[in-house]
């Protein structure tokens, strides 16, 4: 499907305000000349270990498959039912009290079910510090 630059952000940007879980971790998504990116903005809230300050597992997990949703809704141009069918994360290495990023592949899409990789970084995108696989079932529309 093809994607208007536009229609892309105002379907992401209508996820991101019907979820509440999205505004507690304060997701927001631009497209630069690579495609759409995500951004996690950092919150105190979020530190799962305070001895070393490094984000929660649960927030960086839930960003990248938030992520990956939306990426799925915008490629499909419609605000779709997604419902996650299977998820698996890798943590690289620890994460700091910063801001974070992420881009999502979509690796194969069929009628019914979408699999994705979404790669989170902190400080370069070649230096990720969680990547995740996720497939979706994909619904009706809402």
């Amino acid at each position: 499907m093809n994607t208007s630059p536009n229609n892309a952000l105002a379907i992401i940007d209508a996820r991101i305000q019907s979820a509440p879980i999205a505004n507690w971790l304060g997701v927001s998504a631009v497209r630069d000349e690579a495609g759409l990116l995500y951004r996690l903005s950092f919150a105190e809230h979020h530190i799962g270990n305070p001895v070393i300050r490094a984000l929660h597992g649960g927030v960086i997990a839930a960003f990248l498959e938030f992520s990956a949703q939306g990426e799925l809704a915008a490629q499909l141009d419609k605000d779709v039912r997604l419902s996650t069918i299977n998820f698996s994360i890798d943590y690289l290495t620890s994460s700091r009290p910063q801001d974070m990023e992420a881009r999502v592949r979509i690796a194969r899409l069929g009628r019914r079910v979408a699999f994705l990789e979404a790669f989170g970084w902190q400080s370069a995108p070649d230096r990720p510090v969680a990547e995740a696989r996720i497939c979706i079932r994909v619904g009706s529309e809402h």
